[in-house]
């Protein structure tokens, strides 16, 4: 093998002394792989080939890339393989990178393939050919890439010199590196020679010390932003100059700084329209509607506006010169605000709400802004923006409270809603009992104490749907004396005979639109409050009169600017601490929790109903002196929504049919069981697709008693879907709650017959014959 190699190579170096490419090169080694110009390429491909042809007497050689370029050399008349038969066998391998092929080199033989001893010299130049090729891929690459950092190098010159800004660059020496057309045309300098000179040359005597401290704080590599300096042009005229210097590093070390800089006007060459600049400032200061001050760098005032004076009480005279803690910071802020000073101090920009003091001892929330001041890169002063911001708070902890308070109504009114399914089973089972005991019998009374302990829980569940906002309604137009002296009578019987109630009505009070228990309920519990106030006597006064809130007073109220009706519950009594004011309209705090008697929903509860009345509670309290609650009612001139009520008829049972739909199992028997006992024909379902089946079947129906909440389908609905079919038949609703919202949603009439949960069994039958014989 090795001596057929030999001759292999023999024959190499013969046909590249024959071949006419050989003298083009002459040395065809893998050296070639270096990176040679397009047209030695092709020669050398050219050389390879003829080699081939010569090495394996063969009649073609060829070179196939993927490109497109194909290579082609036969051999002459007389070579040994021209001489053969026509019928060649054809030999192909592939020219392989490790990224790819690159293309194929094919050698035709005269009807034969490559000797076993010419193997290695086949791979021999195929390798040197695929070399050869890469070597001109890479040079075209390089030949590219060096192309496009030329075209881009030469596009920033461009724009450099286009640039209207002064750009320079300067050595650690201070010698000019580069200044573009812009720099040279400001200071009339177009045709000199830079190489060598230092920018101090061209620095104004006036900036001269500035402009060094200046390169040596960006030599240490410190970037500054809006240096202003003095530049002296060839005519001697000086021209001021502002902008950003930053240092840029090789190596980890300042190697240039480079200039951004732009032409500025000074007073000295713009004095009117600097005056006049600074008179604009000054009224801007004066006039602006936040709190202003100027700080010195240790924080001392040196400048305030009149709003500054206004909000904190301090005159000029009394504030500039004196430390900024001292003058607003309260002492158990002292730390915040050394904090704050350090900050500010280090150039950085304050944002926070928090506490000062005015000048009166009086403290108030605002929202301070502090952002250092500084001059050509270097702090000198801090300017503080205040805000008052207690209107903001106000509105935060009213929104909070609110939030809460919706949040405990849900729940309240949802137990509100499963507790009255139970006491209305506990209430019509008691009264049933009684009714099957002998009179005299002396389980009468137990029975009769559990009908009255419910009727005290269904007092409390009344107050949670209150509070929820879920209670029945029925608003009237009312006079709110008569409404407070039906309270009154009650309340003589209810306080200590220690306690002097006094009332002082007014004789014109205007007319409120409210539901009459509700009113009630404000005023019991704001006099069971006052009572609770005054363990050792004190006097309970109870007011009405007429009110105009305007502009001014409605926002501390929340409320609408216009007429309203007020009615204030006074005492004498402890007082409340101010700092449980905020408090005491939240549901379950009380401020009698130690005694234990509160159970925190009083206020809570009224607080709700004024709200849902479009009113508004305000309370005036001082230890030791008493509370003064007032309750803003809105006023109403519509005397024709005043109506009467008539009271219902004795109930006269019939042979009716009813048609009961209940989902909860226990009601569903217990109705059942009275309204049978009653006399009543009575069909029960348990959902809304079982009624509708009934409904149906049973033309006979004449009421229709159904609950309001249901899964599937709600009251409203249900009675709609019968009532298309039967529209003779009554309807009579109930529900653990009701938000009257439902029925206006469902389209129900607002008469809808209603009857709320709990009921007792006298009262189920007092409202079915109601509905029975009301009109149509």
């Amino acid at each position: 093998m090795d001596a057929n190699h030999s001759t292999m190579q023999e024959q190499t170096r013969v046909a590249r002394e024959d071949a006419p490419c050989v003298r083009v090169a002459a040395a065809a080694t893998s050296a070639w792989a270096l990176a040679v110009r397009h047209d030695d390429v092709r020669q050398g491909i050219e050389c390879l080939l003829a080699t081939t042809l010569a090495a394996f007497d063969a009649t073609r050689a060829e070179v196939h890339l993927h490109e497109g370029t194909v290579l082609t050399l036969r051999a002459h008349a007389d070579a040994p393989g021209a001489q053969q038969s026509n019928e060649t066998h054809r030999v192909e391998q592939p020219l392989t990178l490790a990224d790819g092929t690159l293309g194929v080199l094919a050698m035709s033989l005269p009807n034969r393939a490559v000797p076993v001893e010419h193997e290695k010299a086949w791979q021999l130049l195929t390798s040197e050919l695929t070399q050869l090729l890469q070597a001109d891929k890479s040079a075209q690459a390089r030949k590219v890439s060096l192309q496009a950092i030329r075209e881009r190098e030469s596009m920033c010159r461009k724009l450099v010199e286009l640039s209207n800004d002064l750009i320079q660059s300067v050595d650690p020496a201070g010698r000019i590196l580069f200044v573009n057309a812009a720099w040279r045309r400001t200071l009339a300098v177009e045709g000199l020679q830079f190489e060598g000179r230092s920018i101090l040359d061209f620095v104004h005597p006036d900036s001269l010390d500035h402009c060094m401290q200046t390169m040596k704080r960006t030599f240490e590599g410190e970037p500054l932003q809006r240096v202003s300096f003095a530049f002296i042009n060839a005519l001697g005229s000086k021209v001021w100059v502002e902008g950003d210097v930053i240092p840029r590093f090789e190596d980890g070390v300042v190697a240039s700084t480079q200039g951004f800089l732009r032409r500025i006007h000074t007073p000295l060459e713009s004095n009117e329209e600097s005056l006049r600049r600074l008179e604009l400032h000054d009224e801007a200061w004066e006039g602006s509607p936040e709190a202003l001050a100027f700080l010195s760098v240790d924080a001392k005032v040196t400048r305030i506006n009149a709003e500054f004076s206004r909000l904190f009480g301090y005159a000029a005279e009394d504030a500039i010169g004196k430390s900024i803690d001292s003058l607003l910071v309260p002492e158990r802020l002292r730390v915040e605000g050394a904090e704050l000073c350090q900050h500010a101090g280090r150039s950085e920009t304050i944002n926070l709400d928090t506490i000062r003091r005015r000048k009166d001892g009086s403290e108030i929330d605002v929202s301070l802004i502090a952002t250092p001041v500084r001059v050509n890169g270097r702090q000198v002063a801090i300017q503080c923006i205040y805000r008052d911001i207690r209107d903001r708070k106000r509105l935060e902890a009213h929104l909070a409270r609110s939030q809460r308070m919706e949040a405990v109504g849900r729940l309240a009114g949802g137990i509100s809603h499963d507790f009255n399914n139970l006491l209305t089973v506990i209430h019509s089972t008691a009264d049933m009992l009684v009714d099957r005991l002998p009179k005299h019998d002396v389980l009468c009374e137990d029975v009769r104490e559990i009908a009255r302990a419910a009727d005290r829980a269904a007092s409390l569940t009344r107050q949670l749907l209150a509070f929820s906002r879920k209670q029945a309604l029925a608003p009237l137009v009312l006079n709110l004396n008569e409404s407070a002296s039906e309270v009154v009578r009650m309340l003589r019987r209810l306080i200590d005979e220690d306690i002097d109630l006094v009332t002082d009505f007014c004789g014109n009070i205007g007319m409120v639109l409210a539901d009459p228990g509700q009113l009630e309920q404000i005023l019991m519990n704001l006099s069971i409050n006052a009572r609770d106030a005054m363990p050792k006597g004190g006097t309970l006064r109870i007011t009405t009169a007429n009110a105009i809130v305007d502009e001014v007073g409605c926002k501390p109220l929340g409320l609408d600017p216009g007429a309203y009706v007020t009615m204030t519950v006074q005492d004498t009594g402890c007082g409340i601490p101010s700092d449980q004011l905020e408090q005491i309209f939240e549901p379950f705090f009380s401020t009698k929790a130690e005694t234990g008697n509160g159970t925190g929903l009083g206020l809570a509860t009224v607080y709700s109903i004024v709200q849902q009345c479009h009113g508004a509670i305000s309370v005036r309290s001082e230890v030791g002196a008493g509370s003064t609650f007032t309750v803003y009612l809105p006023r109403t001139d519509d005397i024709a929504a005043l109506r009467e009520t008539k009271p219902a008829e004795r109930p006269r049972t019939q042979s009716e049919t009813i048609l009961v739909v209940e989902d909860d199992r226990a009601i569903r028997t217990l109705v059942e069981r009275a309204l049978t006992k009653s006399g009543y024909a009575v069909l029960v379902a348990d959902t809304p697709a079982e009624a509708l089946h009934i409904a149906d079947n049973n033309p006979q129906i004449s009421l229709l008693f159904t609950d309001v909440e249901m899964p599937g389908m709600n009251g409203p609905d249900l009675a709609e879907r019968i009532l298309e079919k039967h529209p003779r038949i009554r309807v009579l609703f109930t529900s653990g709650y009701s938000d009257d919202k439902v029925f206006k949603d469902s389209g129900t009439p607002a008469g809808a017959h209603f009857l709320p949960k709990p009921y007792s069994f006298a009262g189920l039958a007092n409202k079915i014959r109601e509905t029975l014989q009301a009109r149509s």
